[in-house]
């Protein structure tokens, strides 16, 4: 019996060593997946099929395939030595859109290139990781010295900037977001860490008063556990002081639909046939899809169109009316395994930069999968982040293929 166990975890540790291929078959899964739900959510959509999102995001996911295969086949390099050069071009195609783009709803996000629309915001997510990912890998400075995170800092808050301005929060958080993951992953000290997203948390919290006075206690118990300098801990304090203080200022500032989102968090009711109405739909979709969900092709939320945007943002509620609870565990198991093995797949890499494109990738992916689920239950106000492999767009679906690609190479050890 014991050498049955030991044979079977044997077998478990040898397939691992070929971790690509999982991750391979997991992303096919979770692709066939999305494109049946896609077809259940435009199933009764008039126009011609290659004119409905799901005939689109076939497309999509067939161009997306090609440059996966491509980025295979790559050598890491080409890669490596292209990073800064393309993360410049990534700039000037992100300000594009001000000057060539159709403003959509008020936003300036889009060029148009005939029929089609292309996110360079998008694109700019790889891009934004790769460039960090090289200059951790490649940085004359200690990890530990708070100047190593200056340039991945900047590397991160400039097209952040940009973006925001579009306005895009939702792409903003990711560019943000996954800064912390792959300096964690370099080494970098947890208290520079904390400097970085604390005028964020002061920000955030200080919309109400109670949350920003237990804040501005863990900071000071921070500060004095960490026994840094004086001018060190005071500098921190006051700016955290200053950034929580100036939160109505930022308030004013947001647009009012932004505004809106923020207060529907804290009550969804106030305003439920206005703002609230997709977080409300949305966990009626969810709710109702009980143990085993409706089937594919009944959910009424979605077909009886009180679901707003169930092929893109909201395309997790479609998942959880019509597969169930049971359904929606599944899908959560598969981009968990699939989170798992890329982590240990950059764990067994000895290549700090190759270590690093991976952690960076899955952060991507962990942050959208993170948000658009928090989003769609309401437990964070909604700020269009797709799910990966499931909501349609093309720029979108482009880019987890773009990953996958890079995540594919490297796991299957192509030649640096």
């Amino acid at each position: 019996m014991l050498n049955r166990y030991i044979r079977t975890i044997k077998k478990i540790t040898d397939s691992l060593s070929d971790t690509h291929t999982i991750i391979l078959v997991i992303v096919a899964i979770l692709c066939l997946a999305g494109l049946i739900t896609l077809y259940s959510a435009s199933l009764f959509d008039p126009q011609p099929f290659f004119r409905r999102p799901i005939g689109r995001q076939i497309l999509w996911v067939l161009v997306g395939s090609g440059v996966a295969a491509i980025i295979y086949y790559l050598n890491q390099k080409i890669i490596f030595v292209s990073t800064y050069f393309l993360y410049g071009l990534g700039l000037i195609f992100l300000i594009l859109p001000y000057f060539l783009g159709a403003r959509i709803g008020g936003t300036a996000r889009w060029i148009g290139i005939g029929s089609f629309g292309v996110q360079p915001s998008e694109f700019m997510k790889v891009l934004v990781m790769l460039a960090i990912a090289k200059y951790l890998a490649t940085t004359p400075y200690s990890i530990l010295d708070f100047k190593a995170l200056l340039f991945p800092l900047f590397f991160a808050l400039t097209p952040m900037v940009i973006v925001l301005k579009q306005p895009d929060l939702g792409t903003s958080i990711v560019y943000f977001g996954l800064l912390f993951p792959m300096l964690f992953w370099a080494g970098a000290r947890l208290f520079h860490l904390f400097i970085i997203i604390a005028p964020v948390l002061s920000i955030v919290t200080a919309f109400n008063f109670y949350t920003y006075f237990v804040w501005i206690i863990i900071i000071i118990t921070i500060l004095y556990l960490t026994h840094e300098k004086l001018w060190v801990s005071l500098t921190v304090f006051l700016l955290n002081l200053v950034l929580g203080s100036a939160t109505p200022l930022i308030w004013n500032h947001l647009k009012p639909y932004q505004q809106e989102r923020i207060l529907t968090l804290f009550n969804v009711e106030a305003d439920p046939q206005g703002s609230g109405y997709q977080i409300i739909q949305s966990k009626i979709a969810i709710g109702s899809g009980g143990l085993f969900g409706k089937g594919i092709g009944h959910g009424t939320q979605t077909h009886l169109k009180f679901l707003p945007e169930g092929h893109t943002d909201f395309i997790f509620s479609v998942i959880g009316e019509e597969y169930g609870f049971v359904g929606v565990v599944f899908i959560l198991v598969l981009f968990l395994a699939f989170l798992l093995l890329c982590f240990y797949t950059a764990y067994r890499l000895k290549d700090r930069f190759c270590a690093l494109v991976i952690v960076g990738a899955a952060s991507i992916i962990f942050i959208h999968v993170a948000i658009n689920v928090a989003m769609t239950i309401g437990l964070m106000p909604v700020t269009g982040l797709p799910l990966p492999f499931f909501s349609y767009g093309g720029s979108f679906i482009i880019t987890c293929f773009i990953l996958l690609g890079l995540i594919l190479n490297i796991a299957g050890g192509k030649q640096y």
